[in-house]
C-alpha cells in the first residue's frame, strides 16, 4: 500500500478577513494621528494671536497630509474641527454672519430658485434615508438660510443649480452654526469662485481641459471617447458640485471633500479624469456610440473606488500640473483655477 501524500496547501482563512483587518489597523492609526493633530489645533486656538505663524503652518500641513492620505479625516468627529481650520475659519472670533438671515432685507435675486432646489434636496444620501420628516424640514430651512446668508454677504456671488448640494455637505458635517456659514462663505469665495460668477463661460472652458488631460494620460482611451462624438461636459456636474450630486454614500462625498479642501481648485478636474481612467476597460468595451458612451460616463461615479480615484488623480496632478495643462488650452491666466 502506497504512502499517503499530504497536501501542501495552506488554509488561508476567510476571504477578505486580512484586508479588512489591515483597513481597521489603518483607520485606528489614522485616528491616533488625527487626535494628536486636533489637540495641537485646540492648543493653538486657545493661545489665539500668541500662537506663532510657524506653529499654525506646521499644524495646517499635518492636517493637510492626513486629509490627502488614504481614509482622509476618517469621520465626522474630526471633520467638524479640521474643515473650519483648513478653511481659515476662526471659531473664537466669527465675522458676524448669522444663520437667521435678515427678514427686513429685500429678497435676494436668486431666492426663488434657492427655495425650489432646497425643497427637492436632502433625500439621496444614505444618512438621510431614515430621518424624520420634521428633521428634514428643519435641515432644509437651515440650508436655505446658509445659502442666502452667504449670497447676501457678497453681491458678486451668483447662485447656480448644484450649489445647494455643496452647502448641504457642510451642513450635514458641521451642523447649523456660524461656523458652517463662514466655512461655506470661504469656500464660495475661493474654490467655488468660478462657478459663482455671473456667467458660466470660464467653467465650460475649464471642463474642456478634461480631454487634453485624458489624452496625455491614455491616448487610446481618449481616441475611443473622441470617436464617439461625446463632449467632456458629462463631467461638469461632477466638477462644480465636487461630486455631491452624484454619490449616494455620504462618507464617500465627505472623503472627497477632505481632499478638495486642501488641494488646487482644479483638482476636481483631475479626480474626474481619474474616474474615467479607472473605468478604462469598461469604456473600451463599449461601442463608439454617443448615447451609449455618454450614458455610461454619466453614471461612473456611482461605482468608483474613491481611494483608487484619488490616488490616480494625485499622480496625474504631479505629471501634468495646472500650469502645464493651461498651455494646452485658452483658459484665462487670471482664473482662480490656475492662479491658486
Amino acid at each position: 500500500m502506497g504512502s499517503k501524500k499530504h497536501s501542501r496547501r495552506h488554509v488561508r482563512g476567510i476571504p477578505g478577513r486580512a484586508p479588512a483587518a489591515r483597513e481597521r489597523r489603518l483607520i485606528q492609526y489614522k485616528e491616533r494621528e488625527l487626535r494628536a493633530a486636533i489637540l495641537h489645533l485646540r492648543a493653538l486656538e486657545r493661545h489665539g494671536d500668541v500662537a506663532r505663524v510657524e506653529e499654525r503652518d506646521q499644524c495646517f500641513h499635518e492636517v493637510r497630509r492626513l486629509a490627502i492620505t488614504p481614509k482622509g479625516l476618517v469621520s465626522e468627529e474630526f471633520r467638524r474641527e479640521a474643515w473650519p481650520f483648513l478653511l481659515g475659519v476662526d471659531r473664537l472670533t466669527q465675522n458676524g454672519l448669522s444663520t437667521t438671515g435678515n427678514s427686513s432685507a429685500e429678497a435676494h435675486r436668486d431666492a426663488a430658485q434657492v427655495e425650489k432646489d432646497v425643497e427637492r434636496s436632502l433625500w439621496h444620501y444614505d444618512v438621510l434615508q431614515r430621518i424624520k420628516e420634521s428633521d428634514r424640514r428643519s435641515k432644509r430651512r437651515a440650508l436655505t438660510q446658509i445659502i442666502l446668508g452667504v449670497l447676501n454677504a457678497n453681491d458678486e456671488l451668483f447662485y447656480f443649480q448644484g450649489y445647494h448640494d455643496i452647502v448641504s455637505v457642510f451642513l450635514l458635517t458641521l451642523g447649523n452654526s456660524k461656523n458652517t456659514m463662514q466655512a461655506v462663505q470661504n469656500v464660495s469665495e475661493t474654490y467655488q469662485r468660478e462657478p459663482m460668477r455671473s456667467g458660466f463661460e470660464q467653467v465650460m472652458e475649464t471642463t474642456r481641459l478634461l480631454f487634453p488631460l485624458l489624452d496625455a494620460a491614455d491616448e487610446l482611451l481618449f481616441q475611443h471617447l473622441h470617436a464617439s462624438g461625446v463632449e467632456p461636459f458629462f463631467a461638469l456636474p461632477w466638477m462644480i458640485t465636487w461630486f455631491a450630486h452624484q454619490l449616494k454614500r455620504f462618507g464617500d462625498v465627505a472623503r472627497l471633500y477632505d481632499v478638495f479642501l486642501v488641494t488646487h481648485p482644479l483638482f476636481s478636474l483631475y479626480v474626474s479624469a481619474g474616474v474615467v481612467l479607472e473605468a478604462r476597460e469598461k469604456i473600451l468595451r463599449c461601442e463608439r456610440d454617443f448615447g451609449t458612451i455618454h450614458g455610461m460616463l454619466s453614471s461612473l461615479p456611482l461605482s468608483m473606488d474613491i481611494e483608487k480615484v484619488i490616488a490616480r488623480a494625485l499622480v496625474l496632478f504631479h505629471q501634468l500640473p495646472p500650469e502645464q495643462l493651461r498651455k494646452l488650452s485658452d483658459l484665462d491666466a487670471g482664473s482662480v483655477y490656475v492662479t491658486r
